[in-house]
C-alpha cells in the first residue's frame, strides 16, 4: 500500500500483533520527540483487542484504527506549559504509518467531535469521559498497553458501552456484550434492560438522554434490549456467535418468536421517560460538542446521584497504586 499523504485513510485491518508492532514503533518515536513517556485515553474496537480481559472473551480480532481522546491529551500537556503536544504526537503517528505503509489515521481522534461536555453542580465546564477515565481505579483496571514511551488507558467500561450504543453497527453489539460479561465476572451484576438503562442514565448522563425524542428513546431501548438478549443467549449457548451468520440475521433470529428468549418483548418493559439522545442517533459524527464560548448552561445537565459502576473493584491503597506525573 502506498503512503500518499499525512492524512491518508487506513484500510488495513489491524490484528493484535500488528497493533503491538505499531505501538512499539510509536513508543520509540514518542520518546525521541517528547523526551518522556505520554499517556492516552482510548475507546472503540482497539480496546476490545488490547484489553487483557476483553481480548480473551471478545469475538473481535481486528480493527482499522485506534480512537484516542486528543482533547484530553492536549489539556494535560497545556497544564504543563506545552502547547504543541498534539502536533508532536501527530508527527509520530504519521511517521509510524509511513514506516508500516498504512494510512495515517490508524490512530486518530475523529470521534472527539461526538464526545459530550458537561457542567458540574457549580456550573463549571468539564470533559466527563476524560474525568471519569483518569480516576485511579480506572487507570489501574483498564490500562491496556504500557511501554517505555506510551501508556494507553481505556475509557471506563460504562462510557465504552454508551458510545457503542450510539452507533450500534458492525461489531458494536458483540463488543457491548463482551463488556457486559466483563462486569458480570467482576462483580456478579445480572444485566436486564432495566438495569442497563439505569446505569446509562446515572453514569453517562452527559449524553443528554433526558432530551431524546420519543422515537429516539424507543430506538435506544431496542438496542439495550438487543444487547442484553444477545448476552443472555451467549450465556446459555457459548457457540451462538460462532455460527456462520451475519449480525443482521442474529438480530432477526433474536426477534423471532419461535426462538426461545430469556427476555420479554421490548413492549413489555416499563416506559422509558429519562433516556435521551442527540439528534441523528445513527451516526456519532453528528453529535458535536459546541465550542466552549457557545455552551449554554440550560442545555447541560447537572449529574444525578452517583452510583457504583459494575466494573469497579475496591480501589487499592494509595501507597500501592502507580502514579502518573502528567495529570
Amino acid at each position: 500500500m502506498s503512503f500518499t499523504s499525512s492524512h491518508s485513510h487506513n484500510e488495513v485491518q489491524l490484528s493484535r500483533s500488528m497493533l503491538l508492532d505499531l505501538l512499539q514503533d510509536l513508543s520509540s518515536r514518542i520518546l525521541q520527540v517528547f523526551g518522556c513517556p505520554i499517556r492516552l485515553f482510548i475507546h472503540g474496537g482497539a480496546v476490545m483487542i488490547l484489553h487483557p480481559s476483553l481480548s480473551t472473551s471478545s469475538t473481535r480480532r481486528t480493527t482499522r484504527d485506534i480512537d484516542y481522546i486528543k482533547r484530553a491529551f492536549g489539556h494535560e500537556w497545556r497544564k504543563l506549559g506545552v502547547y504543541d503536544a498534539e502536533d508532536k504526537l501527530q508527527s509520530c503517528i504519521n511517521a509510524t504509518a509511513k514506516q508500516f505503509h498504512i494510512g495515517s489515521d490508524w490512530m486518530n481522534a475523529d470521534p472527539d467531535v461526538a464526545l459530550p461536555f458537561a457542567r458540574d453542580p457549580r456550573g463549571n465546564l468539564y470533559d466527563p469521559i476524560y474525568h471519569d477515565s483518569k480516576q485511579q481505579n480506572n487507570v489501574t483496571m483498564n490500562t491496556v498497553y504500557t511501554s517505555p514511551g506510551l501508556t494507553l488507558v481505556s475509557v471506563t467500561m460504562f462510557w465504552g458501552v454508551a458510545l457503542k450504543l450510539v452507533r450500534y453497527k458492525k461489531e458494536d453489539p458483540t463488543d457491548i456484550v463482551a463488556m457486559l460479561q466483563h462486569g458480570t465476572k467482576l462483580n456478579g451484576v445480572q444485566w436486564t434492560p432495566e438495569v442497563m438503562e439505569t446505569w446509562l442514565k446515572t453514569l453517562c448522563w452527559p449524553m443528554g438522554y433526558s432530551n431524546y425524542q420519543s422515537q429516539q428513546k424507543e430506538e435506544l431501548r431496542e438496542r439495550i434490549y438487543d444487547a442484553v438478549g444477545l448476552m443472555q443467549k451467549l450465556s446459555s449457548d457459548p457457540t451462538y456467535l460462532r455460527r456462520p451468520r451475519s449480525m443482521d440475521s442474529l438480530r432477526h433470529e433474536s426477534s423471532d418468536p419461535t426462538v426461545p428468549s430469556a427476555l420479554p418483548p421490548p413492549t413489555h418493559l416499563p416506559p422509558v421517560t429519562h433516556l435521551q439522545s442527540p439528534r441523528h442517533l445513527h451516526s456519532p459524527t453528528h453529535i458535536r460538542s459546541p465550542p466552549h464560548h457557545n455552551l449554554q448552561r440550560s442545555h447541560l445537565q447537572s449529574p444525578p446521584s452517583r452510583m457504583p459502576e459494575p466494573w469497579a473493584v475496591p480501589p487499592l491503597p494509595v501507597f500501592s497504586q502507580p502514579r502518573w506525573t502528567h495529570v
